[in-house]
């Protein structure tokens, strides 16, 4: 009977181990840095910063001029600071991204 009681518990850690965020196991690298917004793409979730594509991840954290944004909110022109995690050469995605003050002075990379 102990058994059947543990049993949703050992699922559950199984499910865990299995579908946990790679990010969170410490497997992915995960860099930042600031710069412009020159396309943004909805149909694919994707951004070009400073001639970057990069794929923006479904739950990631956008704040836009100091408060909770969307993707949708993004546009070209915007100065932003951003996080990302890298996948592999070819996967890499953007996980919070924050607008920055037009007047901002960018650091360069």
């Amino acid at each position: 009977m102990l058994f059947m009681k543990t049993l949703p518990m050992a699922l559950v850690v199984l499910l865990v181990a299995v579908f946990a965020n790679p990010a969170e196991m410490g497997d992915v690298a995960v860099e930042g840095r600031e710069g412009t917004i020159h396309e943004v793409e909805l149909s694919t979730n994707t951004l070009v910063i400073d001639g970057v594509r990069f794929h923006v991840a479904l739950d990631a954290e956008v704040e836009i001029r100091g408060s909770y944004g969307a993707f949708t909110m993004l546009k070209p022109g915007m100065k932003v600071v951003y996080e990302y995690r890298i996948y592999s050469d070819t996967n890499v995605e953007i996980v919070l991204i924050s607008q920055l003050p037009d007047n901002q002075e960018l650091e360069e990379s």
